[in-house]
């Protein structure tokens, strides 16, 4: 994800987008990911923080029940998706939210 910087030109920022598809519905996160401290078993640790969620909540869904389906995804994800195996096992994802 990029914002607009001073001289108008795109600039990369820390935060990313994640769509999650419930319920015939999408929902948008906005999230940063936060580098923690490398231990021996995992060289990669970070925590990722919600900036933003929209919608925030659905018609027969509530927002816990949606950030607990976001961090099911996550753990899934973990560092750089699904395919990335041998990054993935070195990887301690939390959460703050």
């Amino acid at each position: 994800m990029s914002e607009e910087s001073r001289t108008g030109y795109p600039e990369p920022s820390n935060k990313e987008v994640f769509i999650l598809h419930v319920n015939d519905q999408n929902i948008e996160f906005i999230l940063t990911r936060n580098s923690l401290g490398a231990t021996d078993l995992y060289p990669i640790h970070y925590c990722w923080n919600i900036v933003s969620m929209a919608p925030s909540c659905l018609p027969n869904m509530s927002k816990e029940k949606l950030l607990t389906i976001l961090k099911e995804a996550l753990k899934v994800y973990k560092c750089s998706g699904i395919r990335d195996l041998e990054k993935n096992a070195k990887s301690l994802i939390e959460f703050d939210f």
